[in-house]
């Protein structure tokens, strides 16, 4: 689901805002920009590009079922580039990526902003919506079905931090002990996973295209 990705994204300026001034109404604005943002890019991505869409899953799995020499190729080398930024990112894991931060005591709007912000530049990596449009489109369903099937698709997607914001509501000033627990293993073990993965995922690919030329 895409909320493996956007959750560690968003779980700790989330957990400023819930901590901070007007901290729901701070969140919800927040939550709201990561709702509408997916919501506008996936209706558009469906309505707009369905075409392509039964294109690609054309060639997409013939290339799965027919592959050649060159695939394991390709794979070898996308194995290299991940194996090659992993490594390159561990080496400055301490660095902030530009963009990313968010300043205490932010105004509502500041964080409907960000929320914003963080789906349009991770949408193009959002595969699991695109598997997701794949079914949608191939069901048949009227325009109207499925501008509900994409609704309900992307509030499955925001639910996770949801959950998190009633969380806060129902327990208070108890939460904060917890909030400030999950900043910290984000803030310490977040970008450690996310380079621990992509090394191991590029090392996957390299054997497996490595195993293709040497055992068929």
């Amino acid at each position: 689901m895409d909320s493996t990705s956007v959750t560690p994204l968003s779980l700790v300026p989330l957990t400023k805002m819930l901590a901070g001034r007007r901290p729901y109404l701070t969140a919800v604005s927040f939550l709201t920009g990561l709702y509408l943002s997916y919501l506008a890019m996936a209706l558009a991505f469906l309505f707009g590009l369905s075409a392509a869409l039964d294109r690609l899953n054309a060639w997409a799995s013939y290339r799965w079922n027919n592959p050649q020499p060159w695939d394991f190729g390709v794979e070898i080398l996308l194995g290299i580039i991940l194996l090659a930024f992993g490594l390159r990112i561990a080496e400055k894991r301490r660095e902030k990526t530009a963009g990313r931060t968010l300043k205490e005591g932010v105004s509502p709007w500041a964080a409907f902003g960000f929320g914003f912000m963080i789906n349009v530049v991770g949408f193009p990596g959002a595969v699991p919506y695109f598997a997701a449009a794949d079914r949608i489109n191939q069901a048949g369903l009227s325009t109207r079905q499925a501008v509900f099937a994409v609704a309900f698709y992307v509030g499955v997607f925001v639910l996770p931090l949801a959950i998190l914001l009633l969380l806060r509501g129902l327990l208070g000033t108890r939460m904060d002990g917890a909030l400030k627990g999950i900043k910290g293993f984000f803030d310490n073990w977040g970008e450690r996973l996310a380079v621990i993965l992509m090394i191991l995922l590029g090392i996957a690919l390299i054997a497996d295209g490595v195993a293709y030329f040497f055992f068929g």
